[in-house]
């Protein structure tokens, strides 16, 4: 079991961080399964390894409601005046990063974190992946990835991110997912090989996926998950 844990005043205040299929992105709710009557023309809402990306994990939200004013190289990142943190905001130097591929773009440059209330516990042996959530498409901000080891480290993880979204004046609404976060059990994976394929084993999958109009990997080779 995964564990958020966050001060007593802000629990019931802040939202709180929920499985990641329960705040998919509303373009992917819209989404039909096919694009036309013909059952192999499906969408993206059929593609298992993609709806897994969404659902997998958990997403933190933004605690509360944020406005950006980003203009003539100078970024400015509003929390509310009452809202009951010491601090939401932190910021990195340039030097921690340097060369980085986005530090080109406007405000690359400017490595800020969201200070984040919760504490994330974890069973021995189980650490977490952090990222930016995956498939949503977020064009404002991107994190930058972390992993830490959750079952030993109790205490707050701050995400580190760079401003993306240019210049402009934008509201960033409280429960915005910020974060998603994917524990994972710890291996090591040292040892690896390089070798030629196995042509007749995929000939084997296609022959399988060659035998269905739709949902050949999600009939014959996705193992479900557990809710």
């Amino acid at each position: 079991m995964i564990t958020f844990s966050i001060d007593e005043p802000s629990l019931g205040v802040f939202p709180e961080p929920k499985r990641s299929g329960k705040l998919m992105p509303q373009y992917y709710k819209n989404l039909s399964v096919q694009s036309d009557s013909n059952p192999q023309n499906g969408t993206a809402k059929r593609c298992v390894p993609f709806m897994e990306s969404i659902t997998a994990g958990y997403i933190i939200p933004l605690w509360s409601d944020l406005f950006v004013v980003a203009k003539n190289g100078e970024i400015e990142l509003t929390f509310p005046d009452n809202l009951p943190m010491n601090e939401s905001l932190g910021y990195h130097g340039y030097q921690q990063l340097q060369d980085h591929p986005a530090s080109h773009m406007s405000y690359g440059k400017d490595l800020m974190k969201f200070i984040n209330p919760w504490i994330i516990e974890t069973p021995p042996g189980v650490s977490c992946l952090f990222t930016t959530p995956m498939n949503h498409f977020e064009t404002r901000f991107k994190l930058v990835d972390g992993i830490v080891d959750t079952d030993t480290y109790y205490n707050q993880i701050n995400f580190p991110f760079v401003w993306t979204g240019g210049d402009g004046e934008f509201f960033i609404e409280k429960g915005t997912p910020l974060v998603q976060v994917f524990p994972f059990v710890r291996y090591d994976f040292n040892k690896y090989q390089v070798k030629t394929t196995n042509y007749k084993k995929q000939n084997k999958t296609l022959a399988i996926l060659g035998t269905v109009l739709r949902h050949g990997y999600r009939k014959y080779f996705w193992h479900k998950r557990k809710k």
